[in-house]
């Protein structure tokens, strides 16, 4: 059996992604999602963040632009299921985590930026 283990750091992103995808799929709690603007630019479903803050509603926002076009399936956008939604930030959030040295952790280990 293959073993994951995630820092406080990585499982905050975690989090913060999928529960941001819920908010904008199922636009619920109403509260929260009435603060959400996506773009209407276009259809690449980008949060358009406020005014910089520590809330997580910012956070959240800027992980699902960073990491949503690797996570969602192309032709199914919001349609894409919860449960890959989580397994493919699972795989995200640990492959960040494994980049540069095994044993030193570095800047790169804890952003989402270095992925292809």
């Amino acid at each position: 059996a293959v073993v994951s283990t995630q820092s406080t750091g990585s499982l905050f992103k975690y989090h913060c992604i999928a529960e941001f995808y819920k908010i904008i799929k199922f636009r619920c709690p109403h509260t929260l999602y009435s603060c959400v603007k996506l773009s209407n630019r276009d259809t690449s479903l980008n949060a358009i963040l406020t005014d910089k803050s520590s809330t997580f509603l910012y956070e959240a926002a800027k992980l699902w632009n960073t990491a949503h076009k690797n996570i969602l399936t192309p032709t199914k956008g919001l349609e894409t299921s919860i449960n890959l939604i989580k397994a493919r930030t699972k795989t995200l959030v640990l492959q960040s985590q494994a980049t540069d040295l095994v044993d030193v952790w570095t800047p790169n280990n804890f952003t989402l930026n270095t992925l292809p």
